[in-house]
């Protein structure tokens, strides 16, 4: 029987369907080679940003990157993000005590999402000190629906940002997606959907999550 909640879900970001897989790659290498790299993920609601982000902090360890994934918005903390960091890049036992470690010296990926809304100034702060830091190699990706100038004229300025804007993928990227989506819940193919009417779905929507609310509602 298929479980139509498992895979359609519009508001369950699942970086098991991610369709930005490429651009996402792109990111874990620059954070192997580079150090304090910025990356802004950018695009509309729905279109993906949060699976994005997702999608790094499951795989990153693959690439012997070590992620650290905080949700912004309005209630984020300093406290929240220093103790999640810190924790973080705290070194092995055996490199403290016998190398002398302060850090780990694996990359790390700071991964914010929804940096729009967070209020706290000290956030951005503490978050410049940590790629700053020259024992630390540290990059850092932020995500929202648009560029938040203020942000950048306050905390970012002369350091160079590299902007990936998320748009909805080609067609048979998706129909795949949503294939792959109907399968893993139990179903076969398009099943119970026909396949046109998942592309015409696909073609009349601007956003991932616009595809998988009309779907949801096509099988009321």
């Amino acid at each position: 029987m298929l479980n139509e909640e498992i895979f359609l879900n519009p508001n369950e970001p699942n970086p098991g369907f991610m369709v930005h897989k490429d651009e996402a790659r792109k990111v874990l290498l620059k954070a192997i080679a580079g150090k304090s790299e910025c990356f802004w993920v950018l695009g509309k609601t729905g279109i993906g940003k949060t699976t994005f982000l997702l999608w790094l902090n499951e795989f990153a360890p693959v690439y012997r990157v070590k992620p650290i994934l905080i949700h912004g918005g309005e209630t984020l903390t300093l406290d929240e993000v220093k103790t999640k960091v810190e924790q973080a890049i705290k070194p092995s036992f055996f490199s403290r005590v016998f190398l002398r470690k302060k850090v780990i010296e694996r990359p790390v990926l700071l991964l914010i999402d929804e940096v729009e809304y967070i209020k706290d100034e000290r956030v951005f702060q503490y978050i410049i000190s940590k790629l700053d830091d020259d024992r630390l190699q540290m990059s850092v990706v932020l995500a929202s629906v648009e560029i938040v100038d203020e942000i950048i004229k306050n905390y970012l300025r002369g350091r160079d940002i590299e902007k990936i804007y998320l748009e909805m993928p080609p067609v048979e990227i998706l129909m795949e997606m949503i294939r792959k989506r109907i399968e893993a819940a139990g179903g076969e193919g398009f099943k119970p959907f026909g396949k046109q009417m998942v592309r015409d779905i696909i073609e009349s929507s601007s956003t991932i999550r616009e595809v998988l609310v009309k779907l949801e509602e096509a099988l009321r």
